[in-house]
């Protein structure tokens, strides 16, 4: 059976659980919120003619120039107007007769196992050198230092940290079992994070990057699991009677959110990382879940049916002060922003598929993102506020996608074999 949205999947969980400080300077070239700015993406030069050299500078460019393309922030000039054995001054006069402002160009080392890239950034006009930096790691490891140079380059730009060292963890059923998946935000490196032949479900990141925690029916009960992908660990947060699900950090990690249902109605607790309840956040005879902390951890918005249906709410961090977010629908899965001005929902009217909504808290105005595309469920920001990832079944089946906020660019994250659920956004990661 396929559970269609969190909310009455907790509904079904509930009765099966009960029978079981540094200043940067940054390249002012344009404001991103007006227009792309242009740049020119040079072939990077292997430092010799060796296989292994040439293979690293091709992966090298293509990475990087997918991340600036991906970023949304630049207009990429993808081919060089001329040879590229050209002197560096002659590109930069062919491509300032092209309108782009600046040339980012590199030379890429290899040395056995150990690869370096040493990247400079051109202004057009000038021909000086606006910016450079040395990238050194393991050959294998060559996917995270170009998107960490990416990160990079966007900071430079733009003032805040792109989103290319960042993975999406999303459930898949490939197997005939709801398994735990890990994908780069680029749709690379898939990789499979439980084998256990069980239900696993509602994964979401802890703020450093280290822990994911998920619902699992490994012991036959939904109990509340962290795998702690740094150390290759995992063990059990919170295991009591019947529900422990749609676990989420507090932004500062030391406390989890979830739903218990403790034999009862299912409401929202706090408890600490051993899983010890600090407080009972909500009571009475509904459903209240899915929550999520605003950044700044003090205060929660969450579903509850206590009106009838299915509807958004926010309170206090402490269980006070609860107010209804006005809306009309069946709403399922909030996500509080970054930045903590919007939240993005999923919401049905009348007899109609689940989409995307964004509410923007200093308005009330609710705007909608995806219509008339299937089923648009569980969305999760990633960590500059830019863009969700989401699940659809628009395809014909349940898949990963992202856009960004404004409802445009909106790409599937990879083929996946089977039907993948409820993505989670990392922040930006190590490693």
């Amino acid at each position: 059976m396929i559970i269609k949205n969190i909310f009455f999947a907790l509904a079904f969980l509930c009765c099966f659980s009960l029978v079981y400080a540094q200043n940067d300077v940054y390249l002012s070239l344009s404001s991103p919120s007006k227009r792309r700015s242009d740049i020119a993406i040079d072939n990077f030069t292997p430092a010799d003619k060796s296989v292994t050299s040439v293979k690293y500078a091709k992966l090298f460019k293509d990475t990087i120039q997918n991340d600036l393309i991906l970023s949304r922030y630049f207009n990429i000039m993808q081919e060089a107007p001329e040879n590229s054995d050209t002197d560096i001054n002659e590109k930069l006069s062919d491509f300032a007769k092209l309108g782009t402002s600046v040339l980012l160009s590199a030379t890429v080392f290899s040395n056995g196992d150990s690869i370096t890239i040493e990247l400079k950034m051109f202004d057009v006009e000038s021909g000086e050198v606006i910016w450079s930096s040395n990238y050194k790691g393991e050959s294998s490891n060559y996917r995270y230092m170009a998107h960490k140079a990416s990160d990079e380059i966007v900071k430079r730009f733009i003032g805040d940290t792109g989103v290319a060292r960042t993975k999406i963890v999303f459930v898949n059923n490939s197997t005939k079992h709801k398994e735990l998946y890990i994908i780069d935000y680029d749709g690379y490196n898939i990789r499979r994070l439980t084998r256990d032949n069980k239900i696993n479900i509602l994964p979401r990141w802890s703020p450093n990057g280290e822990m994911i925690i998920y619902t699992s029916y490994l012991y036959n009960n939904p109990d509340l699991f962290y795998l702690n992908i740094i150390k290759n660990r995992r063990g059990i947060i919170s295991k009591y009677q019947g529900l422990n699900a749609t676990g989420v950090f507090s932004p500062d990690g030391s406390k989890v959110l979830l739903t218990l249902s403790r034999g009862n109605f299912p409401n929202l607790y706090l408890i600490n990382t051993a899983g010890e309840i600090l407080q009972k956040l909500t009571a009475g005879y509904c459903i209240d879940t899915s929550p999520s902390f605003a950044p700044n951890g003090q205060e929660i918005v969450f579903i509850s049916d206590r009106g009838g249906y299915p509807q958004l709410y926010i309170m206090n961090v402490d269980g006070g002060n609860v107010r209804r977010l006005a809306t009309n629908g069946f709403c399922d899965s909030p996500a509080w922003s970054p930045r903590g001005d919007k939240i993005v929902f999923t919401m049905r009217q009348g007899r109609g598929n689940y989409n995307l909504y964004v509410y923007d808290l200093p308005t009330a105005k609710i705007t909608r993102l995806t219509d008339n595309q299937g089923k648009n469920e569980n969305p999760s920001w990633s960590p500059d506020g830019r863009f969700v990832t989401f699940c659809s079944n628009r395809s014909g089946k349940n898949e990963i996608y992202i856009m960004a906020i404004d409802g445009s660019g909106t790409r599937k994250l990879t083929e996946i074999p089977g039907n993948s659920y409820t993505p989670s956004w990392s922040p930006i990661l190590g490693k």
